[in-house]
């Protein structure tokens, strides 16, 4: 009798212990694996990321179109030049390089290439929407020539140069008229920002100004000002520090990639916008203009 007594605490405790082992067996196996929990915090794709907002989406599409540096096209440039003796310097270099200008009139047989929707043989990309269009080459239906830089602020010395005047959806064309690039505003005395039409997509902020650029070192015609309008007799654009910090904030689009490329081969003009292969250049050049531009530059 005393040996049941004695006998019956040490089976409970045994079956107590095995109970145990179980749970902590069963607790082991239940947790997630090292792999299961790092994919379980696994940081957003840059795809997911770039919807979140228009800016985001551009400075993405600047990463996925980088383009290497074409081998020598601006070994004649030094990387110590800036301000006027850079744009001297880029001015020599484009006068060098370009074969020819297109002319206004035959814009229509090159913009399929220049302009040509990837993934649509028959359309091209409207410029400050970026839609895709049916274009046959003609001009007399729903696409123009946006004249980047206007004809009656001097456009007309870089009219017959395809890096400057953009195919557009005529409807969108006429909301600008011959105002300066103005971030927030719509307005033809005050200027006027792509961003603020109901059309227009954030990145041609950027893409704009890279012409605008572009425009000033293939004519020494025009020039550039920190100002929201000016007479049109002195053939100028701005608003040069808002011009700058677009060139900053919004990174080399596709389109660019895709325009430079086409423009610089023998079969257009031969040359290239200096500022979508070195968006740097903008600040060496025009960042010391003044208090605005310097704090725009970080100068």
């Amino acid at each position: 009798m005393k040996l049941k007594k004695m006998a019956l605490p040490l089976i409970i405790m045994l079956l107590v212990g095995c109970a145990n082992d179980r749970t902590s067996s069963n607790s082991t196996t239940s947790l997630p694996s090292s792999d299961s929990t790092t994919t379980s915090i696994e940081e957003p794709t840059s795809e997911s990321s770039s919807s979140s907002s228009e800016e985001q989406s551009t400075s993405d599409d600047s990463s996925d179109s980088s383009m290497p540096e074409p081998t020598g096209y601006y070994a004649s440039i030094s990387n110590s030049l800036e301000g006027n003796n850079l744009l001297a310097a880029l001015r020599s270099l484009n006068s060098s390089k370009r074969k020819r200008t297109i002319g206004y009139k035959n814009f229509g047989q090159y913009y399929p290439i220049t302009d040509g929707d990837p993934t649509n043989s028959n359309n091209i990309i409207s410029f400050y929407s970026g839609t895709s269009v049916k274009f046959s080459g003609s001009f007399s239906g729903s696409v123009n020539r946006e004249h980047v830089w206007p004809n009656s602020r001097g456009g007309n010395y870089v009219e017959a140069d395809i890096h400057m005047p953009r195919p557009t959806i005529t409807s969108e064309n006429g909301s600008r008229g011959n105002s300066f690039y103005v971030e927030g505003m719509k307005s033809s005395s005050n200027g006027w920002d792509p961003a603020m039409e109901s059309f227009g997509k954030e990145k041609y902020r950027g893409i704009s100004a890279r012409i605008i650029f572009y425009c000033v070192v293939a004519s020494s015609n025009l020039s550039l000002v920190d100002t929201n309008n000016d007479s049109t007799g002195n053939n100028t654009m701005g608003k040069l520090s808002d011009l700058l910090s677009w060139n900053l904030r919004y990174g080399i689009d596709s389109t660019e990639n895709q325009r430079n490329e086409a423009i610089a081969s023998d079969a257009i003009q031969g040359n290239r916008n200096p500022f979508i292969d070195h968006p740097e250049y903008a600040c060496k050049i025009w960042g010391n203009y003044n208090s605005n531009t310097r704090s725009v530059c970080g100068l």
